[in-house]
């Protein structure tokens, strides 16, 4: 189950902000998929994953794939069809030579386009947003949140290695970028089991703070925005509510054989806004401000291939 919970934090990091260039793909393959796939509960979560010349997604739904094809969190698509977040598919579908991953997401939208027949609009309005800022007076930080010693390549740059090594090496390659216990990997996302129950721990390694509001804006569902005037890379750990994360997770309609009944037994693990005061000693102030919604407009069932 560790495993598992691992394995859906990886993917949540991978949805990064990325400019897409709308090309088209030489070969593409979308079918529905397997309602009961071999491989056990890893097996059903969803994936969406550009590497080099192929994009492949497993288990996704149009909603998941409307938000990895323009970069999207769950709170800033509206609208859609009733089996948005039902309906699940595969699809492989390969460019003509290497692409970045921002090119295959921008392809992902014409697939879409094609055999979806989506069609979205960009709409501007006033959202509630989190502003990070420094908790205390005397702008020190908490103790899980460090100075980072790492010099570490541009989170893209990350972004794209885990890619590479997932293609490679499968669910497997997950658990050595995880490293041993106890184990501290440069430039790295870990996971951990914190004391706390009902919860999991992420550690990360040599990261902006840029990188920590995208994964803050993850979890907390509505836009962060850096207000800490904090340069430089970090060490900190979280530990993670379990439970919210499952709630997450059922509303792009990701459910995982087991894991229900699991955690229904655990108690609620801590919350996001007391872990970030009390461990990295930040505070997310409740604002507003302007943001881009993705409004779908329609969209039809695809036919297989």
């Amino acid at each position: 189950m560790k495993k598992l919970l691992l394995l859906t934090l990886g993917v949540l990091l991978l949805v990064l902000p990325l400019r897409a260039q709308n090309e088209s793909f030489e070969v593409a393959s979308v079918k529905p998929s397997n309602p009961d796939p071999a491989g056990g509960p890893l097996a059903a979560i969803p994936m969406v994953l550009p590497v080099l010349d192929r994009l492949t997604a497993q288990n996704a739904t149009l909603r998941i794939l409307v938000m990895s094809a323009y970069q999207k969190q769950a709170y800033e698509v509206v609208g859609g069809p009733e089996w948005q977040n039902a309906d699940k598919f595969d699809i492989n579908a390969r460019a003509a030579g290497a692409k970045t991953p921002d090119q295959l997401f921008g392809m992902l939208q014409t697939l879409l386009a094609d055999r979806f027949k989506l069609k979205v609009h960009i709409e501007k309005r006033e959202v509630p947003i989190y502003a990070l800022v420094v908790a205390r007076n005397d702008g020190r930080l908490g103790p899980k949140m460090k100075p980072s010693a790492d010099k570490c390549p541009d989170i893209k740059e990350q972004q794209q290695k885990a890619l590479e090594d997932f293609a490679k090496g499968g669910i497997a390659s997950l658990a050595a970028m995880a490293g041993q216990a106890g184990e501290a990997t440069p430039c790295s996302f870990s996971g951990f089991q914190p004391a706390t129950p009902g919860a999991i721990g992420m550690r990360a390694r040599g990261q902006t703070i840029s990188t920590l509001t995208m994964l803050l804006t993850q979890f907390v569902g509505r836009p962060v925005v850096d207000k800490t005037g904090l340069s430089g890379a970090y060490d900190f750990e979280l530990a993670l509510d379990l439970r919210s994360l499952l709630r997450s997770a059922s509303d792009l309609g990701v459910n995982i054989p087991g894991v229900e009944a699991a955690l229904a037994k655990l108690p609620e693990g801590p919350s996001m806004m007391t872990q970030v005061q009390e461990e990295l000693g930040l505070r997310l102030d409740s604002q507003r401000g302007p943001g881009d919604v993705l409004v779908i407009d329609s969209a039809e069932k695809p036919t297989p291939d």
